[in-house]
């Protein structure tokens, strides 16, 4: 398990390792059936998760289940929207980074653990690590459990030193 616990970038917040760890328990660093996640194995998490769907022809995420803190983070409970419905505005290249990175999940069927910058009035913004973990439904990749770690509300919130957070 700990070549396979390698896969977690340093530095990644203790949320998203937690989840990480979980879901590599499940399919050794392969995305496992849909069927084997628990939730009840991750609770302290569940405010943080998502589930995630994907839609083909056009490829498009959309928002399974949402827990309370990413909807009082969003603002509003986001279950049943699609992620390119947020890329409007200055929130469009996050929103179109952050679907690069889903893609990125279904395609190699790996997880992807990355941060960003999400942009607030008053040019402050926040720094948002995200887990994106990819489910097999009858074999195929079809969905994602996917986790968002919020970080403190700042001018330039918490940059990020890639060459230290990337390394495995």
């Amino acid at each position: 398990m700990n070549d396979i616990l390698r896969q977690i970038p340093q530095g990644t917040p203790e949320r998203v390792r937690q989840l990480a760890e979980y879901w590599l328990s499940l399919g050794g660093g392969k995305a496992p059936e849909r069927s084997r996640l628990d939730p009840s194995a991750i609770v302290g998490l569940l405010p943080y998760v998502l589930l995630i769907e994907f839609e083909d022809e056009p490829f498009r995420v959309r928002y399974r289940l949402t827990g309370t803190k990413v909807d009082e983070m969003t603002g509003m409970n986001i279950t049943g929207r699609h992620l390119d419905e947020f890329a409007t505005g200055e929130y469009r290249a996050v929103v179109e980074g952050i679907q690069r990175c889903y893609a990125k999940c279904r395609e190699t069927g790996q997880a992807v653990i990355e941060a960003y910058h999400w942009p607030n009035d008053r040019d402050l913004s926040r720094l948002v690590w995200m887990g994106l973990f990819p489910l097999k439904l009858n074999g195929e990749i079809r969905q994602c459990v996917s986790i968002e770690d919020y970080g403190p509300l700042g001018l330039h919130p918490d940059p990020i030193d890639w060459g230290v957070a990337l390394k495995l």
